[in-house]
Parts: C-alpha cells; sequence; structure tokens
C-alpha cells in the first residue's frame, strides 16, 4: 500500500512537471531519490505513464456520437487517429463516443462536412463548438500529494499556469521542431532533442524554456486517472439559466477537482470531466460542488473505455 501511494506521488508529480529531475520529485515528496528514480524510471517504462508535450492550436468542438450496434469500438478508434483530436471515451449513457477536437477556423468547414460523416459506424453525430476553456487538465488536482508538496513542484516549474490557445499561439519552424520530438518523449535529454532538432543545447534549453514560460507548450504526464486510485471517469453536460452562466463559469474555474471544464454552444451550456474512486460516489463528489446549484438540467456518461487522452493514444 505504501509503495503504491509513493508510485501515485510520483505520477501527480509528473502531472505537474514532466520534465521535473527525480532529485526535485524526491525533494517535493519526501522520498529517497534514488527510490524515485527507480520507481519513476518504471512507471515510464512499463507504460503507466508516458511524459508529452502539446499545445491547443486552435478553438474546437466537443463531439457526441452514436454508432452501428458492435461499431462504437471501430468510431473511437477512428475518431482517435484524426491528428485533431484531444481526447476520445467509449462512454454510456446518450452517446457511444464522445471527443474533443481542435480544428483551425479554416479546416471546419471540411472537418464538419466531410471528416466527420465520414468516421466508419457513426450513424449520429453532435459538434458542439467550444466558446472558452475554463478548466484543463494542467490545473487538475487529484488529490494525492499535500498542498505544500504541490507547491512545491509548482514553484520551480518553468511552466505558464496555462496554456495559450488558438491565435495567441505563434510556433516558427524551430520550435514547432522541438514541439514535434517532445510528443513522443517529453523528457528526451537536451542532448539528444538539440540533435534531432539540429541546434545547440544551449539554443534548445532558451527556446523549451521560453514556450513554457509564455504557455505555448506544456509538458505533463498522461495518466489513466485508474492509476491515481480514481477507477471512474464521468462526462458531464450541463444546461445553465443565461443568467447563472457567469456565475456557473467562475465556480467552475475555482474547482480544481475538475479536470476538464469548457463552455459549448447549443442546448448544453457546459461539459466537464471528472473522477471519482468508483460510481458510487458520484452523487457524494456531486453533493459537495458549488456550481451543482446553478444546473438546470444535467446529462452523465461514464467512461467505459478511453482510446485516446492528451493527444496519447491509449494502451
Amino acid at each position: 500500500m505504501a509503495e503504491n501511494h509513493t508510485n501515485q506521488k510520483i505520477l501527480e508529480a509528473l502531472h505537474i512537471d514532466g520534465r521535473a529531475s527525480w532529485q526535485r520529485i524526491a525533494e517535493a515528496i519526501g522520498e529517497n531519490e534514488r527510490t524515485v528514480a527507480r520507481r519513476g524510471s518504471a512507471l515510464i517504462a512499463d507504460g503507466t505513464v508516458k511524459i508529452v508535450a502539446f499545445n491547443v492550436p486552435a478553438h474546437g468542438f466537443v463531439l457526441s456520437i452514436n454508432s452501428g450496434p458492435g461499431q462504437a469500438r471501430m468510431t473511437s478508434m477512428a475518431l482517435g487517429k484524426l491528428d485533431s483530436t484531444m481526447w476520445v471515451h467509449l462512454t454510456t449513457g446518450s452517446s457511444d463516443v464522445i471527443g474533443a477536437v481542435a480544428v483551425p477556423v479554416d479546416e471546419q468547414e471540411e472537418f464538419l462536412l466531410d471528416e466527420i460523416p465520414a468516421i466508419p459506424g457513426a450513424s449520429q453525430w453532435q459538434a458542439y463548438p467550444v466558446l472558452s476553456y475554463l478548466r484543463t487538465a494542467r490545473t487538475w488536482r487529484p488529490g494525492v500529494l499535500t498542498s505544500h508538496q504541490r507547491q512545491g513542484l509548482i514553484d520551480s516549474c518553468p511552466q505558464a499556469p496555462e496554456l495559450k490557445l488558438g491565435f495567441e499561439i505563434d510556433l516558427d519552424s524551430h520550435d514547432a521542431a522541438i514541439l514535434k520530438v517532445l510528443k513522443e518523449d517529453g523528457r528526451q535529454s537536451y542532448d539528444e532533442l538539440a540533435r534531432q532538432v539540429g541546434t545547440s543545447v544551449a539554443t534548445v534549453r532558451r527556446r523549451l524554456d521560453r514556450l513554457r514560460c509564455e504557455g505555448k507548450l506544456q509538458i505533463r504526464a498522461a495518466i489513466a486517472p485508474c492509476h491515481l486510485g480514481l477507477g471512474t471517469e464521468i462526462v458531464m453536460w450541463l444546461r445553465v439559466r443565461d443568467s447563472d452562466i457567469e456565475a456557473a463559469t467562475q465556480a467552475l474555474i475555482g474547482d480544481d477537482t475538475i479536470k476538464y471544464a469548457v463552455r459549448i454552444a447549443g442546448e448544453w451550456t457546459f461539459v466537464l470531466k471528472f473522477d471519482v474512486v468508483d460510481r458510487r460516489f458520484v452523487d457524494e463528489f456531486l453533493g459537495s460542488r458549488t456550481w451543482t446549484g446553478y444546473i438546470e438540467s444535467s446529462s452523465l456518461s461514464v467512461v467505459v473505455a478511453t482510446t485516446k487522452r492528451n493527444n496519447t493514444k491509449s494502451a
């Protein structure tokens, strides 16, 4: 049990800063450095966690898709293969597949009219435009680390609190090359990164630190919540009265147990994701949230499988 808890602390530390040294993580969580290095390396090697770099180059859509009988997995796999997809879940409830995509404005017509209808197995679908991102996994707090341990890692991380989105991102060819390499391995050494990008170690270090400090790129762990003791993922659709949207927005922004929350256009007002130990605790979780008082109606979906997470295909 103690060993598992230590692993969970290492995972949350990597979620805060995917490039944090084992020494820094050990100091923050109060563990032996050799133990942290051994366990952390094993967690990466066995695929429990993958360290990824990513950005969100365009405001996008949340997709709700229904498939033909027995075709939901095929649909989710096809959606997950698209470069524009950020995450894809197979779910219970009113949707067979729910996913999020980031599509540049000049490509949205083709995406909506050609790409989505061509997804194998998809019989019905709805695309909800994202009006604003309230929370992303960057600021999610799964609750393994103490606030002191968490703050120590945040303070030493060269990372802007929030990821820039859409038109705020402007990467030149060298920055784009760095991102491409780190999408495959976010802990790639500076020496190897410089070799692949074709520049000096000092230059690549300076550029990477700048990209992170400006919020144009994030590097953190992509982790299935079950590895943090959270066995059930929930996707929740909320409808809120127009007069309560601003208050509900602020309440959602301030809730760090929410992993993902966006304001959308359509019959729903918000879509959000959160995690609990198991499904029996959903009502307990919701009962302690201030934003539930603004809900006019809602719909819950339980995630039964994940095809893609944090722009990374799941095993």
